[in-house]
């Protein structure tokens, strides 16, 4: 709900700002089709209020400073509030609408249908649709720029490509591998990236005759790690959050995951036997943090969270006297690129 009340704002500014008629009269329809996404999402969590107390996060997350909802927040200000229309329409058009959601959508409506949630799926649905229209308006933006400032385009595309992908290694990833019930899991999360999103990403990039991000080989080692660090860090820290995060560690499940991560085992399976030992022993205490987590200056994502423990690495550097620390090379690259 905060998103869509966010990208009401962004619609609003190509009415105003947009560089041509046509584009300015899409902002107009964009912007009724977003007010009408956030009252959906208001509608349907406000329904959902009499079985658990914490929708009402739905409504108040936009107004708070809990580090999760920032580090959507983040994001989202820098893609659709910070950024020119060009720029805007790049990251979100086509990067995070096209790209990223309007597929977790369909396939998001088509489980939930499965599951009998036909409310609920009607819901991504309707929302669907108008998502794979806005998404449109980033491939003549992007053939425009690539005409007058190719370098331009290419930069917006693999800052934004990278920040997505953090966003969603922290939403989808954990959902996917350790939320969804095993035996309702089709396909691990980075069988879905590699399927859906990475191929997809690379067919843009060939027919606007753009690049792979330089940073192309350490993005699909992410793949193997990013969501896998997001998710212990968030049951970690889950008193700090609006959400019961499950850990989804059980004997089938790490079958599961040693199966679809090789390397799983060793980068995160011997953390949860820690967990896991001193639960048993009665030393619940050891397993909650005493300190808020160390954020990316960029992401807002938790510092080391974006590979596994054995590529845990410093990335600082001041700016105007300020020092920031990011998660990633990649994520101070994005920085300095901004």
């Amino acid at each position: 709900c905060m998103v869509e009340h966010m990208a009401v704002t962004m619609q609003s500014r190509f009415c105003r700002f947009a560089p041509s008629t046509r584009w300015r009269n899409l902002g107009v329809f964009g912007m009724l089709d977003e007010t009408r996404h956030a009252q959906l999402d208001m509608r349907f969590s406000h329904d959902l209020l009499k079985k658990d107390p914490r929708f009402d996060w739905a409504q108040k997350a936009f107004h708070t400073n809990e580090w999760g909802v920032l580090a959507v927040k983040n994001f989202f200000d820098d893609a659709m509030l910070n950024a020119d229309c060009v720029e805007a329409a790049l990251a979100s058009s086509l990067t995070v609408e096209h790209g990223f959601t309007n597929i977790q959508f369909v396939a998001l409506a088509a489980d939930a249908m499965e599951a009998g949630d036909i409310n609920w799926s009607n819901l991504l649905s309707s929302i669907q649709t108008d998502e794979a229209r806005h998404a449109q308006q980033g491939f003549p933006t992007l053939e425009v720029l690539m005409e007058h400032d190719p370098q331009r385009a290419q930069t917006a595309l693999d800052v934004a490509f990278w920040r997505a992908t953090r966003l969603f290694q922290t939403l989808t990833g954990p959902a996917m591998g350790y939320y969804t019930p095993l035996e309702q899991r089709k396909m691990s999360f980075k069988e879905f990236m590699l399927e859906w999103i990475v191929n997809h990403h690379e067919r843009i990039l060939n027919d606007y005759g753009l690049k792979k991000p330089w940073y192309w080989d350490k993005f699909l080692l992410s793949l193997e790690n990013g969501h896998h660090a997001m998710h212990i860090g968030t049951w970690f820290w889950r008193p700090t959050l609006f959400w019961n995060p499950n850990a989804g560690v059980s004997k089938d499940e790490r079958d599961w995951l040693r199966e679809k991560y090789p390397t799983w085992e060793d980068n995160w399976g011997v953390l949860w036997d820690e967990i896991i030992d001193n639960v048993n022993a009665g030393r619940v205490g050891m397993t909650m943090p005493e300190t808020l987590p160390s954020l990316c200056n960029l992401t807002q994502l938790p510092l080391g969270s974006a590979f596994s423990r054995h590529e845990l690495a410093e990335h600082s550097l001041t700016y105007k006297g300020r020092l920031y620390q990011f998660d990633s090379e990649i994520s101070k690259w994005c920085f300095e690129e901004d």
